[in-house]
């Protein structure tokens, strides 16, 4: 199973937030949550959105998405800093 969290703040916050994620992102992952991508774009008028895929173990699904939040909340003293997590399902083809 996979988890994606979208965050989404006003470029004049980048220096405060990248600050942040770099204090946030030297903590490790608990071993059932492994961090995959972490991608991002910014346009000056809307703001900066960053997404970040993470690989969970199916049976931890639950616990995977509180770790997320817990380093999700220690950006909400930024003003405008929203965070959304979903969770997505591998595709499979088959030949």
């Amino acid at each position: 199973m996979f988890l994606v969290t979208t965050v989404v703040y006003a470029p004049d916050k980048s220096i405060r937030v990248a600050k942040k994620f770099f204090e946030v992102m030297a903590k490790p992952l608990p071993p059932f949550l492994k961090r995959l991508y972490t991608i991002g774009n910014s346009k000056i008028d809307l703001g900066v959105k960053v997404l970040i895929m993470y690989e969970v173990d199916d049976a931890k699904v639950t616990e995977g998405i509180i770790e997320i939040t817990k380093q999700c909340v220690q950006f909400n003293d930024i003003e405008g800093f929203r965070y959304e997590i979903e969770t997505m399902l591998p595709r499979q083809f088959h030949e």
